[in-house]
């Protein structure tokens, strides 16, 4: 049954009502029953909307298996699962059905009729017909013998299912889905084996559910279905998975108290005991009289226009006058009833009042302007619509002649005669003006909408029985069953309040009859559009005009409003069919049925499943299927009749030996709480807007502030209950008011910290944001809340071994502490035991064939089978491991910088489009083209977008592939980025419809929706067709769409991954027999809840994982890679695409086609990381104790590699990794300093998946974009991003204002709860770090750290060193740390806001693992002398080379870069020291110089310094004395950004000398060839050299400022680097020839010829000159000089070394 608006209203009246819980959120059920034909209609036909939407009846069956299957795994019922699908209704809810299903043919017809007027193409395939959905179709006995099968299946093979009892009641067992549920309910209830605590969860949250369920008087009722989003259209285009579900739990349990606080008042005001249970049947009772799905609403009774307060109040104002309750158990109290009928009609004048002088308000205004209150054309119809028409003529004639109005237009004629009115009909009215106008009113109603010839009293009062009746037939149906199947209301509209009276004497008596077969009700409700879905032998009955029942299915009907306002709300005026013709009329044709026909027309039984172990043979699929050849499910079948109860036999009310005082974890209570309650309109947002009526608000009663410390005492370490009234269990750590914080240490002794700064601004947050949510989510007034208790929430159960062999089960408790209020905490309640074994033995737990997961080495992540417990071995556990072979993913790691889309931004985008900015911004998101017609009736007619639908600000969402919305650092502002896919579909877009580009450039500033006759002209209808068509196929249109801020792969990188996948897949697994120790064992866990399997492990893109949850869609030990990662709040909330090795039923498409069902989204809690083993097992020693120790060794390995092994002259360079979870943007993406979008542009940028902002990281090794050449001035040699100032170097995505983390942030309660805490920052920030300790970036900021270590990227921003603070002796002194999520810590520092460097243990170079503090023997102010430093591992940028050169020459070496810095920094060359790891980095073979060179892309990187845009070696203003600072540190990278992770081991010469133009060096024509692809920078070095020299000895010693305070700019200063892939042409000489260098030809060779500088004309000139010669020859025919392809450096300097 449905009653529109009834679950929003309820939900938003009490606010606390229902919840939005996630999987892992879900309490424990004992059943769960599945209303199916929800289930049916959501999989069948998601978006009616869309008349091109098709499915394949495969896929319908498939969808709803997997969502019945995320159902049972949601819920994991214990006993039973009950499934029940609408069979044959009863005669009263056929009318309903079949006005529904005229409704929505006439729909789907004029859906699609719109679509051709539109010039859509729509699909040749025929449209679903949602009307097949009914009893007795052909489509309903395949999905019956479907479901059939399906059963058999899961009940075979899945175990979760073998534990509960399976009942699947089809569509041949009469009688509506959740009423054979109740009907069950009610017969278990009965039975003398019932368990009066039974914990029931029903799917679907309509009206009829959450009555049927306090129908019921179970205490422990819970309703499930998916969020509800008001507002908006709703998109369910695919089943999503359990994990990407957002679900919506109504606890009946806290509507029980919410229905007794609504009728508190009664308590003490009633002359016979006051009962719940009745108050409630009463409660159900009030809820019919606003209209359901068996008889209409009561006129002006609304839910929106709060019918149902008015109902409440009328009835709190009689039940005292009465001697009983109105509803006695599902009888109504007739005497009792009419009373309360007869005061509800005071309501009914009342509004009628109110309405009345409103309209006659109006009415006087429009005839004080001389114009008659006619209807418009808009109106005739609301003639039949509205509940007041004829309410206000003056004349008795001209109500006649509107009355007669009305008739024509429904068709009816009446006899004038009847128009008279009746001398009874005033009798019992007043003379007033106002009642007579009333009459007038309730009259003009009778005969219009009833049809009613004669309004008298004999007709009111068969109106009121028959609306009596419909009530007394409702309760029966609610409460005992169905007690007629052939009673219907014969009516459209119900009776008004004040004539439904005089019925207290009447009789109640109901005829039982029989159900209709299922091919009488298709008769019965199908139109004649869905004749086909009945047997051709009954169609001349629905279309020949002889038939006798033609009448009973008209072509086109009229809808009635009746004061609704959606089209679906209005009333369908359709005839009511005749059950005695129908019947007659079907019996002449029942001969032609064929065989399988008849068998179909018939009722069937119900089916009971429970597991056997015997094996009953093969069970055939029906089709789509294979066949079971283990089938294990034995059926019982149960007919109807059989659970049949007579009234007098039902249990009603609450069993007796129910427990209300015990509280059931999941189950809401307002108990335990002492509290106050009121009604008052305060805007609670329960759903997505503030609700507009009142709503009931809880006030906790305020009591002396308890002290501190005896709170403490009473809490700290204890378990209790927080977040009342949706009650969470959790662990106390600490303890709070606004002066004192008091922690549980980590040795269990309680730590004191005063709240001040940055803590007291906690608190004070905290306590704010805790009150807002209770008030504006909740409707809690929490009051004066002056301590805070934090707590660390349970998230689930898990067996511990123990020392002594038993297996103890432990709850988990959350690593992230969260603030409550301590008046919503409760402790010392009874609980609900239930039942779980705390001991078992390894035995127990370890059956034989018990699935297992490794967690251990060797095989982490490997799944075995339990063998035995070998008592032998001190209780290990035989297993057999099946241990895979793995695919080598780091062949698609090296290719996926050419395998990620590239992206840039809009403005660029627009640039090669050729386009503005703005029309390419409304092009990819909505833009709309309406028919021909004025600008008014625009926004009336049907529009069609045609926009690309690339970017959704609205739902946050974006197209992967093609769009993606990344925020700026440091501010609030987002951007989109597009991909080059996206700019080749709007190229592709522009050359179809040129002319729409051309119409919308002009005038898209103008209006946002467009005619198609102005952009298309006269053939406009042709074009749109067209359009919608090249809309609808493209590839665009198909793309997955996902939140924004998801990191995902590429369609080609997944493709590369699975081909790699398959591949491994050929290699045949091994069975390894093996004895492990329990704690080393994952076994799958039903109470887990949200823990994941290992807590240590940090999933990052690639990262191989396996699926440890039992039950599931995904099959248990499924292996996988993580393709995609999609945000969330908490990292429980995190789900994980994962592309696994195989297909599976019920598996997603994710990221192309070659992902096809091999996709699924998980949590953490079901995947146990195997890549994370491997990372493990090659460090080859047992696990560290703290991140610090795990990260040494795994760079230890790859450090002693790179030292054992000699370097290779052609070898060659291995691919850089790629940094995880990023997507490319295109080289015409450009980054400004700080990260903000500039003009210029900068290649090999990205944008980083985590933090969602534009990071620059190495650019991938692939040819740069044809149409986006790199701007030299873009390149630039620039310093990590940053402030520069001592604590401002570690740059987040957001300000760290506790403002902004308002709720997020939690105290660190012991040094222990994190494994270490690390600060990233520059050697530039060193000095002053060491001289005045970390200080915060803001007065309200914190300093930002890590809870791990920060992976080493090799970008321009990566951090140079990694600062390790003492967390214990610093919290020691009192200084502050908070968690903010799982990837930051702050730290408030001192009194000052300074983090001295005493607490600091260690400071590490983040390349060369050098530990520079604390000061080694012999060390420096910057960090230990180089003899004595020590070496961690690693590779720096400059690569870690091994020296076999003489001192001399390595010392030359080193003072060439250090001259070259000073002399940029014009620093004495004295104060310039190579960083610790840096010296030993270069080194030169004998007679030749060691090469540094570039990794393929990586001088993309280097961007422009802040603050000096002039001078690319200039980081800031130079201090006056630069002597001050002490000897300052450079590595080689910040010399030349040229130096790598990988050395490339290439003989070349020595440095030689700079020549000038026309001089020649004796070597340069024997020099060694190098490999292509290997360019030398150490000629460019010497240059640099050189340029300095010649620099500084024709400058004065004093450094002329730069315009923008920078100092001036060297002579010789290498400004741009470009790595070229791409084929060149030799460059023309003046004479036309090919302009050769010695050594040009070789492959590989380079050389670098310095040209006469020239000014920029002349250097145009001669390259226009160039252009020329080049086409002459060419058309002249002389032979062009043979392209070569050059892999090499081109260098560009600003000034010439000559110049002076």
């Amino acid at each position: 049954m449905g009653v529109p608006k009834f679950y929003r209203w309820i939900s938003e009246r009490y606010p606390c009502l229902s919840e939005v819980v996630k999987e892992y959120q879900i309490p424990e059920f004992d059943n769960l029953y599945l209303d199916m034909n929800g289930i049916i209609h959501i999989c069948s036909h998601p978006n009616d909307n869309d008349p091109h939407f098709r499915i394949t009846e495969e896929k319908m069956f498939k969808d709803i298996f997997h969502y019945i299957e995320v159902l049972f795994r949601l819920v994991q019922p214990r006993k039973v699962f009950f499934m029940a699908v609408d069979g044959v209704a009863p005669r009263a809810k056929m009318n309903q059905q079949r006005s529904r299903r005229f409704r929505s043919a006439k729909e789907a017809v004029n859906a699609e009729k719109k679509a051709k007027e539109r010039g859509e193409k729509l699909p040749t395939e025929e449209r679903f017909d949602s009307n097949c959905i009914t009893p007795g179709t052909e489509f309903m006995d395949r999905l019956d013998t479907q479901m059939r099968y399906f059963v058999t299946s899961k009940v075979s093979q899945d175990k979760m299912w073998q534990d509960c009892k399976v009942i699947y009641s089809g569509h041949q067992t009469p009688g509506e889905g959740e009423h054979k549920i109740m009907e069950y309910i009610r017969f278990v209830k009965s039975g003398p084996d019932h368990d009066p605590n039974t914990r029931h969860c029903l799917y679907g949250l309509d009206a009829d559910l959450i009555i049927l369920g306090l129908t019921s008087h179970e205490p422990h009722f819970s309703l499930l279905r998916e969020e509800v989003r008001f507002g908006g259209k709703k998109d369910n285009c695919r089943t999503p998975t359990p994990e990407e579900t957002t679900f919506h739990l109504l606890h009946l349990s806290l509507m029980r108290e919410y229905v007794n606080y609504e009728f508190y008042d009664l308590r003490c005001a009633l002359p016979f005991p006051y009962d719940l249970e009745s108050i409630i049947d009463d409660w159900v009772l009030m809820g019919f009289l606003v209209g359901n799905d068996f008889i209409p609403h009561l006129p002006h009774l609304h839910i929106n226009k709060e019918a149902l307060p008015t109902l409440y109040m009328t009835y709190k104002a009689v039940l005292p006058s009465l001697d009983g309750y109105l509803n006695e158990g599902g009888k109504l109290h007739l005497h009792r009833f009419e009373k309360f009928m007869m005061k509800l009609t005071d309501f009914e004048m009342e509004n009628f009042q109110e309405v009345y002088a409103d309209l006659k308000y109006f009415n006087s205004k429009r005839l004080a302007k001389g114009e008659a209150f006619k209807a418009n054309k808009g109106e005739d119809e609301s003639k039949v619509n509205g509940a007041l028409q004829g309410s206000l003529e003056e004349e008795e004639d001209e109500g006649k002649v509107k009355t007669k109005i009305v008739y024509e237009h429904i068709g009816y004629t009446p006899d004038p005669a009847f128009l008279e009115d009746d001398g009874d009909s005033s009798s019992s009215e007043g003379d007033g003006t106002l009642k007579e106008e009333f009459r007038l009113h309730k009259r003009d109603y009778y005969m219009t909408k009833l049809l009613i010839k004669k309004v008298n009293k004999a007709a009111l009062l068969n109106q009121a029985t028959h609306y009596v009746r419909a009530i007394q037939w409702i309760l029966n149906y609610y409460y005992n069953g169905i007690c007629s199947w052939s009673w219907y209301y014969p009516f459209h509209y119900a009776p008004f309040i004040s004539d439904v009276r005089d019925f207290a004497h009447m009789q109640m008596g109901f005829e039982m009859g029989r159900p209709f077969l299922p091919y009488q009700q298709l008769l019965g409700v199908l139109p004649p559009l869905s004749k086909k879905h009945i047997s051709t032998a009954y169609w001349g009955l629905m279309t020949n005009e002889d038939s006798p029942l033609v009448e009973f299915y008209p072509d086109a009907f009229v809808t009635d409003l009746n004061g609704k306002q959606q089209d679906w709300e209005a009333v369908v005026l359709i005839p009511f069919i005749d059950e005695k013709r129908l019947l007659e009329a079907m019996e002449t044709c029942e001969s032609r049925l064929t065989k399988e026909e008849t068998e179909r027309n018939s009722h069937g039984p119900m089916y009971i499943y429970t597991h056997t172990h015997q094996n009953l043979g093969d069970y055939h699929a029906p089709n789509y299927f294979p066949v079971i050849h283990m089938n294990h499910a034995q059926v019982e079948r149960v007919w109807r009749e059989m659970w049949e109860l007579p009234p007098d036999k039902i249990k009603k009310g609450l069993c007796p030996d129910v427990k209300l005082e015990i509280y059931f974890a999941g189950f809401p209570t307002l108990k335990h709480v002492d509290h106050k309650f009121h009604i008052a309109k305060e805007a609670v947002k329960v759903f997505q807007q503030n609700s507009r009526g009142e709503n009931y608000i809880l006030d906790i009663t305020e009591k002396d502030t308890p002290d501190l410390q005896d709170v403490a005492n009473q809490l700290l370490g204890r378990e209790v209950f927080v977040s009342w009234p949706h009650l969470q269990e959790a662990k106390v750590e600490a303890v709070s008011d606004s002066r004192e914080r008091l922690v549980l240490g980590g040795t269990q002794e309680v730590q004191r910290h005063a709240v001040e700064h940055t803590l007291k601004e906690e608190f004070s947050l905290s306590r704010s944001f805790l009150m807002t949510h209770y008030h504006d989510r909740w409707g809690v007034n929490l009051g004066h809340t002056p301590i805070l208790v934090y707590a660390a929430p349970m998230t689930g159960r898990k067996y511990i071994p123990g020392p002594e062999g038993k297996m103890t089960l432990e709850k988990t408790w959350s690593k992230v502490v969260q603030p409550y209020a301590l008046q919503t905490l409760v402790k010392d309640i009874s609980v609900y035991n239930p039942g779980y074994k705390m001991h078992l033995t390894p035995q127990e737990y370890f059956p034989p064939r018990t699935k297992v997961f490794m967690l251990g080495q060797p095989h982490y992540g490997s799944m075995g089978e339990v063998i035995e417990i070998d008592p032998a071995h001190n209780g290990r556990i035989r297993l057999a491991m099946t241990v895979l072979q793995e695919p080598d993913l780091q062949v698609v790691s090296r290719r996926q910088n050419q395998l990620e889309d590239r992206y840039m931004t809009g403005y660029n985008a627009a640039q090669r489009l050729g386009i503005s900015s703005h029309l390419l911004s409304r092009l990819t998101g909505t833009i709309f083209l309406a028919p021909p017609g004025s600008l008014e009736e625009m926004e009336m007619r049907n529009k069609l977008n045609i926009g690309l639908n690339l970017k959704n600000n609205k739902k946050n969402e974006e197209v992967n592939g093609y769009s993606r919305k990344v925020k700026e650092p440091g501010v609030e502002k987002t951007t989109w980025l597009y991909s080059d896919k996206a700019v080749e579909a709007m190229i592709e877009y522009h050359t179809q419809f040129p002319e729409l580009f051309e119409h919308l450039a002009v005038n898209i500033g103008q209006r946002d929706i467009f005619h198609q006759d102005e952009v298309f002209g006269e053939d406009h209808k042709a074009k749109v067709v067209q359009l919608t068509e090249w809309l609808k196929t493209s590839a665009f249109a198909k793309a997955e769409r996902q939140p924004c801020g998801t990191q995902a792969l590429s369609e080609a990188t997944v493709a590369c991954l699975a081909d790699q996948v398959d591949k491994a897949a050929a290699v045949r697994a091994k069975i390894v027999k093996m004895q492990v120790r329990p704690f080393l064992l994952f076994k799958p866990n039903p109470l887990q809840g949200s823990t994941p399997p290992d807590h240590t492990v940090t999933h990052q893109m690639f990262d191989r994982v396996v699926n440890v949850r039992d039950g599931f869609s995904v099959p248990l030990g499924a292996r996988g890679t993580i393709v995609g990662i999609q945000p969330a709040e908490k990292q429980a909330d995190i789900l994980y695409d994962i592309l696994f090795d195989e297909a599976f039923p019920g598996a997603l498409t994710l990221r192309g086609p070659r992902s096809a069902l091999r996709c699924y989204s998980l949590h953490w809690a079901a995947l146990v990381n195997i890549s994370h083993g491997a990372r493990c097992h090659n460090n080859q020693a047992p696990p560290p104790t703290n991140v610090y120790q795990r990260w040494q060794q795994q760079q230890q390995p790859q450090y002693q590699q790179q030292q054992k092994q000699p370097p290779q002259r052609h070898q060659q360079p291995p691919q850089p990794q790629p940094l995880m979870n990023t997507v490319l943007v295109d080289p015409g993406v450009p980054l400004r300093a700080g990260g903000r979008v500039a003009p210029h542009n900068t290649p090999g940028s990205r944008v980083s998946g985590n933090s969602n902002t534009h990071t620059p990281e190495p650019a991938s090794a692939q040819p740069p974009d044809p149409h986006q050449l790199p701007c030299p001035a873009s390149l630039r040699i620039a310093p990590p991003q940053g402030k520069g100032g001592a604590g401002e170097d570690m740059t987040l995505s957001q300000s760290q204002s506790p403002t902004r983390l308002q709720g997020k942030i939690v105290p660190l309660q012991s040094a222990s709860d994190v494994e270490c805490v690390v600060h990233g920052t520059y050697y530039s920030t060193w000095n002053q770090i060491l001289r005045q300790g970390l200080a915060r970036p803001s007065p309200h900021s914190l300093i930002p750290c890590y809870p791990f270590v920060p992976p080493h990227t090799g970008g321009p921003r990566a951090y140079q060193l990694y600062i390790f603070i003492d967390v214990q002796l610093a919290m020691s002194d009192g200084i502050q740390f908070f968690l903010a999520g799982d990837r930051q810590v702050l730290c408030a520092g001192d009194a000052s806001g300074c983090l001295m460097p005493k607490y600091f243990s260690r400071v590490v170079d983040s390349e060369t693992r050098t530990i520079i503090y604390p000061m080694q023997h012999g060390s420096g102010m910057n960090g230990p002398a180089v003899k004595n430093r020590s070496v961690v591992g690693g590779a720096g940028r400059g690569g870690l080379v091994s020296s076999n050169l003489p001192n001399p020459q390595q010392s030359e070496v080193i003072h060439m870069y250090k001259n070259i810095w000073s002399q940029m920094q014009r620093l004495d060359i004295d104060n310039v020291s190579l960083r610790p790891g840096q010296m030993e980095n270069v080194s030169l073979r004998p007679g030749q110089m060691e090469n540094v060179s570039l990794r393929p892309g990586q001088m993309d990187n280097v961007s422009l310094r802040p603050g000096n845009p002039q001078n690319p070696f200039s980081c800031v203003q130079p201090p006056q004395n630069r002597s001050s600072l002490g000897r300052v540190e450079v590595s080689v990278d910040d010399i030349f950004r040229g130096a790598t992770n990988q050395p490339q081991h290439i003989s070349q010469p020595p440095p030689q000398p700079l020549q000038h133009p026309g001089q020649t060096h004796p070597q340069t024509q024997t020099q060694t060839q190098q490999p292509q692809g290997e360019p030398d920078i150490m000629s460019l070095l010497s240059a640099a050299q050189q340029s300095f020299a010649l620099s500084a000895s024709s400058s004065p010693t004093t450094t002329t400022p730069h315009k923008n305070g920078s100092p001036a700019k060297s002579a010789f200063v290498p400004t741009q680097v470009i790595r070229n892939q791409t084929p060149r042409k030799p460059k023309l000489n003046g004479q036309g020839h090919t302009h050769t260098h010695s050594g040009e030809g070789g492959a590989g060779s380079h050389s670098y010829p310095h040209q006469q500088p020239q000014q920029p004309q002349q250097r145009k000139e001669n390259q226009n000159n160039s252009q020329q010669q080049q086409k002459q020859q060419g058309s002249e025919g002389t032979a062009r000089p043979k392209r070569q392809v050059r892999n090499r450096l081109a260098v560009r300097f600003d000034q010439m070394p000559n110049k002076d």
